[in-house]
């Protein structure tokens, strides 16, 4: 199930992957501290990068000049990973959640 260059994935995929990247992490966190990380510490991680995100809109902007190694694209679609951790994490259907979501802003 690999990606490739020029397709497109589904969401399923994408969750799929995130949880086995995540999985690999929590491998990671138990071998050098002990333990997972909380899903406090992946909200932690969560707002660090959206400030990361943050500057490097401004730094794309021309407000302020950011000296991360990441790219904008970068930094969203890591975001968008740790928003599919916290979803699986707090146990909510990410699919039926974004499905009633777009539904509601649909009808306004």
């Amino acid at each position: 199930m690999g990606y490739k260059k020029g397709k497109k994935m589904d969401l399923k995929e994408l969750i799929t992957r995130s949880q086995a990247i995540r999985t690999r992490y929590h491998e990671l966190e138990r071998a050098n501290h002990g333990t997972e990380w909380t899903i406090d510490e992946d909200l932690l991680a969560l707002s660090n990068d959206i400030g990361n995100l943050d500057r490097l809109v401004m730094t794309k902007n021309g407000r302020y000049y950011d000296e991360t190694p990441y790219t904008l694209e970068h930094k969203l679609a890591e975001n968008i990973w740790w928003l599919i951790e916290l979803f699986d994490r707090l146990d909510v259907d990410i699919e039926s959640e974004l499905k009633k979501f777009l539904t509601e802003k649909e009808q306004l």
